[in-house]
């Protein structure tokens, strides 16, 4: 009888760290909603046929570390200054911010510079207006964007999203239902149409969150293909395309993808080799159908056509 008890017992502690397993599986799956599609997935072949062509070159300050877009006008960011061009490149203003910037950010009338531990909001013409503290004195703050009433900075040291009205206060935090893996520090994070996207680049994956910090959807799968994620952190960053397809750069053996937002891979546009090589991410922007990629210490624009 004593045998015939441990049997039941055992089975029984089965059973229950069987559920266990089960119910957590579950809990994470009713906050996550992952989706994609791979049929679109093709092999980098030797003989791939980029669908952009360069349209434009010009000289980008020394030591650029991001770019963005607003309305055709490029901001560039050193680790101390701003630069601010037409489309084609002339140079309008240039102004030192301080040193030690992460990102930068423009909406028209502000920019928006990010450090490790501060925000500081300038005129175009480079009149500092404001700034801010980060949250914590262990916070290091590296990826901008601004919605229509907000700003949301990805923290990587306490792997979460900070939300912040445009005067500075301080609103909530934002955790992946999943957790933000950050294992190199890129995470970099943008916005379409008031929905915010940010790269959770240990996980292989991209999420999105309503402006009220809930979360909305993930997707993406690890792997070597375009249309996966390689290594042990892709995406390393992300921009949209004026229509809303969502742009990623990829680290390691660098290249450039287009999915849409519900995450279905329509087509790689640049590889390695056709980038110059290296390991680092690529800094991209779009803008109509012009796609901006700073290489070194140039801007190449690249016309894009595609069929799919």
């Amino acid at each position: 009888m004593t045998k015939y008890r441990h049997i039941l017992l055992n089975l029984a502690i089965l059973a229950l760290v069987v559920f266990f397993m089960l119910y957590m599986f579950l809990s994470l799956n009713d906050r996550t909603v992952e989706y994609g599609e791979t049929e679109n997935i093709t092999e980098n072949a030797a003989n791939f046929e980029s669908p952009c062509s360069v349209s434009d070159v010009f000289t980008l300050p020394e030591g650029t570390k991001r770019i963005k877009l607003f309305n055709d006008i490029i901001y560039c960011a050193t680790d101390d200054s701003v630069s601010i061009y037409s489309k084609e490149g002339a140079l309008h203003n240039r102004f030192f911010a301080g040193e030690g910037i992460s990102d930068m950010v423009a909406n028209g009338q502000e920019v928006y510079v990010l450090f490790p531990l501060k925000i500081k909001v300038f005129s175009p013409e480079g009149v500092l207006d404001r700034e801010w503290e980060a949250c914590s004195d262990n916070s290091i703050y590296v990826s901008i964007v601004l919605t229509k009433d907000f700003v949301f900075i990805t923290d990587a040291e306490n792997s979460n999203i900070c939300q912040f009205a445009k005067d500075g206060r301080f609103l909530r935090f934002i955790d992946s239902p999943r957790g933000f893996v950050i294992p190199t520090g890129d995470f970099d994070i943008d916005s379409f149409r008031d929905t915010v996207y940010c790269v959770n680049p240990g996980r292989h994956q991209i999420e999105s969150y309503t402006t009220e910090g809930q979360f909305i959807a993930s997707f993406g799968i690890p792997g070597s293909k375009p249309g996966t994620f390689p290594g042990c952190c892709n995406p390393a960053s992300i921009a949209f395309t004026s229509d809303g397809q969502l742009i990623t750069s990829e680290k390691g053996n660098p290249r450039i993808c287009l999915f849409e937002r519900s995450g279905r891979f329509i087509e790689m546009l640049l590889n390695a080799k056709l980038l110059g090589g290296g390991h680092t991410a690529y800094e991209i922007q779009s803008s109509d159908n012009r796609i901006y990629v700073a290489v070194r210490n140039e801007m190449k624009v690249y016309n894009y056509k595609t069929g799919k």
